[in-house]
């Protein structure tokens, strides 16, 4: 927290609000017009509301006629009629156009998602920013009536229309008394002041009730999960859980009771000063009233403009504080937006010329790691040949295939794409050589056909589809469909999608892999769900699909790599062993135990 009111400086936050500005009349060229029209009608509706009254009793102490007291009070009433519906008008208006430009922030930040560098989503300082734009826009959750960079707009409106009030109310008042003046000013700034520190206060508790918070959601979320229920109900994890949600439960309470004892005291505190107020203003105003120098129509519109500048000017320094934690909240989003190097974007066609890819003297480590998770890899993969990649989990098997495509970069060393290095490649050149599955799968609630392709079904060719979807050994199960590949996916989006197992769900992956049909084939773990049988049949298939690519096969099953031209095996970074199959088997090494472990379990099936 205290790092925050550092790196944001009063100069800073200045220039962040003049950002924010800018930023607002660059998405809505006329947006603050409408504060231009707010302004006036604001204070006016304020000055008559305060002046009828005063009207009222001045015709009453005059004794004027009915037909006199309805005319003054349409002179009045019209006016402020009029000042009501302008002022409501625009601050509708208001409140619309800061939700279309909080929009434009919202685009941005999914934006920065998409084209951000892909290191950058693995990079912690990348998520810390995140972190920061997240509250900016979407505020720290139900504990916290903080604005956010949505209510940019009307709160600067109030604070100027506040201010303007103050203001006016200030001169009225001045030209009965600057004292009087001065003695509201003064007990306003004492209510205002304990009304700020109780917001400093409030922030550091709301950051200990967020996260509390976002914890007893998470563990409610995590009961709720269906998918959990079996686990849940097998190891007894009731207790545990309510346990847990409990402790954080009672976190959050006791952060809201110290809330609301800090809230109780500002109210009393506030009570206090505006006692005092009010009763140095009445002594002042009935002190006048005795002496003859003002009338009581006089007392009531003095004892209400002394209220109303105290709360114009509460609410001007209010709206101050909130403006300058919305500027340090745009130098967040700005920080988060501007943060690294988005990838330049252009679709371009699958490459499907050969391909050779060299590692020379590759080592790499994310950021924050004190050692290379890899170390020194030095190999060729030639056009048309099939690499396997193996090794215990951990090995850096995923790592090594995402630096490969491009997706990472490496910390020392380079990789050679047909003698260029790939680094030097624009991204979305870069990525049409790859063919991808890996073994996070994930799936858009679109139609069947569409996350095959990855297109719009405008773009999507429908025999195509089925070709691979054969090949993966789901043509089968989508026949038999209702809708078949125009089905939705994704039950959570659309109640009438088709749900799959996690195996099928591999095998659409690997379908998604085969419409691509790029030079170079990477096939990251993506059959770990199924069977080693299955898998095998899998891989034999993929087998007889590469051929004429440089395909890269990454499995934990070592008999389904035996298809391969050459297997490398990875050990804490480095490559521990490489050769065929049958090479690695009479070395008698790290491979052969592991093949000989594994081959114990699977003999039977596989005979």
């Amino acid at each position: 927290m205290n790092s925050k009111k550092e790196k944001f400086s009063l100069k800073q936050s200045l220039r962040s609000f003049i950002q924010l500005l800018a930023y607002s009349r660059k998405k809505k060229k006329y947006v603050f017009a409408v504060g231009v029209l707010y302004f006036p009608a604001y204070i006016a509706v304020s000055l008559l509301q305060i002046y009828m009254p005063k009207a009222v009793l001045s015709e009453l102490e005059n004794k004027q006629t009915v037909s006199h007291f309805v005319i003054t009070l349409a002179v009045i009433s019209i006016p402020l009629f009029t000042a009501l519906f302008f002022r409501d008008k625009c601050k509708v208006k208001i409140q619309n156009d800061s939700m279309l430009i909080a929009q434009e922030m919202n685009f941005e930040y999914d934006q920065k998602f998409l084209y951000a560098e892909y290191p950058l989503l693995e990079d912690p300082e990348f998520s810390a920013r995140r972190d920061n734009a997240k509250i900016a826009l979407f505020g720290r959750g139900r504990d916290s009536d903080a604005p956010t960079l949505r209510d940019f707009l009307p709160v600067l409106n109030s604070m100027a229309a506040s201010f303007g009030t103050a203001l006016v109310y200030a001169i009225m008042i001045s030209r009965l008394s600057p004292i009087l003046t001065a003695t509201v000013l003064v007990t306003s700034f004492g209510t205002m002041w304990f009304s700020l520190r109780d917001k400093n206060i409030n922030h550091e508790v709301l950051e200990t009730a967020g996260n509390a918070s976002r914890k007893y959601g998470y563990i409610s979320d995590q009961s709720g999960n269906f998918s959990l229920a079996k686990d849940i109900r097998l190891y007894h994890m009731n207790d545990w859980l309510l346990n847990t949600a409990d402790r954080f439960r009672k976190i959050w309470l006791h952060c809201k009771a110290i809330m609301m004892k800090q809230a109780a005291c500002v109210q009393l505190a506030a009570s206090v000063f505006m006692g005092i107020q009010n009763l140095i203003v009445y002594i002042f105003l009935l002190t006048g009233i005795f002496k003859s120098e003002i009338t009581l129509s006089d007392l009531i519109l003095y004892a209400g403009a002394s209220a109303a500048l105290s709360d114009a000017f509460t609410k001007w320094a209010e709206k101050m504080h909130n403006l300058h934690q919305l500027s340090i909240d745009y130098g967040n989003f700005c920080d988060f937006i501007n943060y690294g190097k988005d990838e330049e974007w252009e679709t371009l066609p699958v490459k499907k010329d050969k391909v050779t890819i060299i590692l020379e003297n590759v080592s790499f480590r994310f950021p924050g790691m004190e050692k290379n998770l890899l170390q020194n890899l030095n190999f060729t993969v030639n056009y048309g040949e099939k690499l396997a990649i193996v090794g215990i989990n951990g090995a850096g098997k995923t790592t090594l295939m995402k630096l490969i495509c491009g997706l990472l970069t490496p910390t020392e060393g380079r990789i050679l794409l047909n003698g260029k290095d790939i680094s030097e490649i624009p991204s979305h050149e870069r990525y049409t050589w790859f063919s991808c599955a890996f073994q996070d799968i994930t799936f858009l609630p679109v139609t069947i056909a569409e996350n095959i392709s990855m297109r719009s079904l405008e773009e999507t060719d429908e025999e195509r589809v089925w070709n691979c979807l054969a090949m993966a050994g789901m043509k089968e199960k989508i026949e038999n469909i209702p809708g078949n590949i125009h089905a939705f996916m994704e039950k959570d989006i659309n109640e009438e999608a088709v749900d799959f197992s996690g195996g099928e769900r591999q095998k659409l992956v690997l379908a998604r892999a085969l419409y691509r049909d790029a030079s170079v084939l990477i096939l990251d773990e993506p059959t770990a769900a199924l069977d080693p049988l299955a898998e095998n049949d899998i891989y034999l298939k993929y087998a007889a699909f590469s051929e004429g690519k440089t395909s890269f096969f990454v499995s934990h099953r070592l008999s389904s790599t035996r298809f391969c031209d050459r297997i490398l095996l990875l050990d804490n970074g480095t490559v521990k062993e490489k050769g065929t199959h049958d090479e690695l088997l009479r070395l008698n090494g790290l491979y052969a135990q592991m093949f000989t472990l594994q081959s114990h379990y699977y003999r039977e099936k596989e005979a």
